[in-house]
C-alpha cells in the first residue's frame, strides 16, 4: 500500500478519527447499498427473471454459471415460450442479480453468440406491434360526462385518477397505493399538506420518481378539469373533507353534506 509520504504536505490533512470495520460489516452494509439501488418493483422483476433462469438450468442439467452458451441456450428456449422481446429484459434482470457472484455475465450477455441467437428469435418469433389507442379529448369529455353526475365514490375517485394522469401524464404507480406490501414506498408518497386547492386549478407535490435520482420532488399543477374532478372526490371522501376544512380546530362528529363548497383556495394538512 502507498505510504502517505509519497503525497504532498499541503494535500495532507487530519482525518476524524473512527472506528474500522471488519470485512463482514463491509459486505453486510454494501449488500444493502447494493438493494436500495433498484426500485422494489425493478427488484421483484429481476427476481423473477432470475428464478426463470435457475429454472432452466435445473431442468436442462446446466451449471448456473452464466456462459455464453448457457445464456444463448437459454434465450433461444425462452423464446420458444414468451416473446423474444421479454426474453431481452429477463437477461437484463439475470445479469444484475448474478453479477456479484459471475463478475464476467455483463461481457458474457454482449458475446456475438447471445447477441445473434437473440436478433434470430426476434426475426423467427416476430409479431405484429399492438398498441392501445391514444386517448384524446373529446374520450375524456365523454367519460367526464357520463360519471361526473354520479356521486358514488368509486367514480368520483376513478374520475379524478384519470384527470389527474391525463394532464401531468403521471404513472398509475405514482397515483395510486400498490396491494402489494413490497412494492410500497413511503419516499413516493403524495401528502396532504403538499395538495394546493385554487380557484383555477389544484396542485401537489410529487416526492420522486424514477427519473428523479436525486430526490428533489416535483410539483404538479393541474387545470379545471382536473381540480373539478378532485373536489368531487374530496367531497365523497369524509376524512379528507373534515382534515380539509377543519385541520385547525377540533374534528366535528358529524359528517359534513356532500354539498358543502370547499373555500376557494387552501392547503390540506399533513396527516396522511
Amino acid at each position: 500500500m502507498p505510504s502517505l509520504d509519497i503525497l504532498p504536505a499541503n494535500r495532507i490533512s487530519r482525518q476524524p478519527s473512527r472506528e474500522p470495520w471488519d470485512f463482514d460489516k463491509l459486505v453486510h452494509f454494501r449488500n444493502i447499498a447494493l438493494g436500495y439501488s433498484l426500485e422494489p418493483g425493478t427488484r421483484d422483476t429481476y427476481s423473477s427473471a432470475t428464478q426463470s433462469y435457475l429454472t432452466f438450468c435445473k431442468l436442462h442439467n446446466m451449471p448456473i454459471d452464466p456462459t455464453p452458451d448457457t445464456l444463448s441456450f437459454y434465450a433461444v428456449y425462452m423464446s420458444h415460450h414468451i416473446n423474444p422481446k421479454s426474453v431481452t429484459a429477463y437477461l437484463s434482470g439475470i445479469c444484475s442479480t448474478l453479477e456479484p457472484f459471475f463478475p464476467s455475465v455483463r461481457d458474457n450477455r454482449r458475446s456475438p453468440l447471445v447477441t445473434k441467437t437473440l436478433v434470430g428469435c426476434r426475426k423467427q418469433f416476430a409479431t405484429p406491434t399492438r398498441r392501445k389507442n391514444p386517448l384524446y379529448i373529446h374520450d375524456l369529455q365523454r367519460v367526464i360526462d357520463i360519471l361526473a353526475p354520479s356521486s358514488t365514490y368509486d367514480d368520483c375517485l376513478f374520475l379524478a385518477l384519470l384527470t389527474t394522469g391525463f394532464d401531468n401524464l403521471t404513472r398509475l404507480g405514482e397515483l395510486v397505493w400498490p396491494d402489494k406490501e413490497s412494492l410500497r414506498m413511503h419516499s413516493k408518497l403524495s401528502l396532504r399538506h403538499a395538495v394546493v386547492l385554487t380557484p383555477t386549478h389544484y396542485s401537489f407535490i410529487l416526492p420522486t420518481h424514477k427519473a428523479d435520482r436525486l430526490f428533489k420532488g416535483s410539483e404538479l399543477r393541474l387545470g379545471r378539469w382536473s381540480s373539478e374532478t378532485f373536489q368531487s372526490y374530496i367531497r365523497e371522501h369524509p376524512a379528507l373533507l373534515h382534515a380539509l376544512l377543519y385541520h385547525q380546530r377540533p374534528l366535528p362528529s358529524t359528517i359534513l353534506p356532500s354539498s358543502t363548497t370547499l373555500p376557494s383556495s387552501t392547503t390540506l394538512p399533513s396527516s396522511t
